[in-house]
């Protein structure tokens, strides 16, 4: 796919033959030392792993292990980068677009963690067009990513609002004071038939999903998983990430692992009403009274939990709040899939303009 202005072959280079390596301790150098970043070598999992600042680019990881580098207004960390500098007929921003392009990991050095050595990386066969060509290419390409970052930007909005709604909702409920016990019942139905064989994950804020979806391919033997737990379609799953709320809501039948603990609601509780509470900042504030442990994942005691009170609204006004969070959660929903078509958009076009 090109534009209709240009045409003929793009000429093919060694990247060390258009661009200067360096490592990241270097880098602090360019800018006086005002920027201290550090790396000993190249490190790619996915796009996220380049960076550009207007005048260079970076490989490397967004890690936890050493001083951050500031871009694009705020600081990053980076524990293994390669920059690039000196260009020769080649603009930093179409550098930035093919970089994502290049299938990095058939590169790899490494028989464990994916890595690049600098002489690797400048052996590496690229193909380069004109000047204006590289010019229009990547104005296209970032123009796409200013979108997708405005598209972001109206997600994070939309679940603040959703979050700030169901804060709202569930502190002024007039109803019913109960205990937890009174509205759910702690089930331990396991697969001992094989009934089912579709594994489910806990997610906080998606519920209980396919462990699939998640990327997550755990190897088990069939026999095994006779021992999960089954949940059912409208069951609430208490998993280990209190911080987090520690409940997820599952809209579909499987099984999970048997150390999640199954709670299955009555008829007092309309389907879903509670996925929602669990998840606002007042339920996981009181969570404090009931979890154990040191860890970020620590413990909720249910038993004791159980006898924790909640009030609960007529059936009515339940449905009420329901199909007011929806309407919510339907319009995020939409503005995803719009994000999402916009990163499909994106990597078709890297695919697709360059030679």
């Amino acid at each position: 796919m090109r534009f209709p202005e240009f045409s003929g072959e793009w000429d093919e280079y060694a990247i060390g033959e258009i661009l200067s390596i360096g490592n990241g301790r270097d880098y602090k150098h360019l800018h006086n030392g005002d920027i201290p970043v550090f790396g000993t070598g190249g490190y790619m999992t996915s796009v996220d792993d380049f960076l550009y600042d207007g005048e260079s680019v970076f490989v490397g990881r967004k890690g936890t292990i050493n001083k951050p580098l500031y871009y694009n207004g705020k600081f990053w960390t980076v524990d293994t980068l390669f920059y690039t500098y000196n260009f020769t007929d080649v603009l930093p921003k179409f550098v930035y677009c093919l970089f994502q392009t290049i299938n990095w990991l058939k590169y790899n050095e490494a028989s464990g963690v994916p890595s690049l050595s600098k002489a690797t990386i400048e052996k590496i066969k690229v193909r380069i067009p004109s000047m204006d060509e590289q010019d229009k290419l990547s104005n296209l390409l970032f123009l796409l990513d200013k979108r997708i970052e405005v598209q972001n930007k109206i997600i994070e909005d939309w679940k603040k609002l959703k979050s700030a709604i169901v804060e709202e909702l569930y502190s002024a409920t007039k109803g019913e004071t109960y205990s937890f016990r009174q509205l759910l019942e702690v089930v331990n139905e396991k697969n001992r038939k094989l009934e089912y064989t579709n594994v489910l994950s806990a997610s906080q804020e998606l519920g209980m999903i396919k462990r699939s979806d998640i990327n997550i391919d755990i190897k088990f033997e069939q026999d095994s998983i006779c021992g999960y737990k089954i949940v059912r379609n409208g069951d609430y799953v208490v998993h280990l990430r209190s911080f987090q709320g520690g409940f997820a809501f599952s809209d579909k039948t499987g099984i999970c692992s048997p150390a999640y603990t199954i709670l299955r609601p009555n008829d007092l509780v309309v389907y879903g009403y509670l996925s929602h509470f669990f998840t606002s900042r007042l339920f996981i504030k009181s969570l404090k009274l009931v979890t154990y442990g040191i860890r970020d994942g620590r413990s909720i005691n249910v038993d004791e939990w159980l006898n924790m009170t909640v009030i609960l609204p007529t059936i009515q006004e339940q449905l009420h709040i329901i199909e007011i969070i929806n309407s919510i959660s339907s319009k995020l929903y939409n503005e995803t899939r719009i994000c999402d078509s916009l990163l499909r958009q994106k990597s078709y076009l890297l695919k697709a303009m360059f030679i």
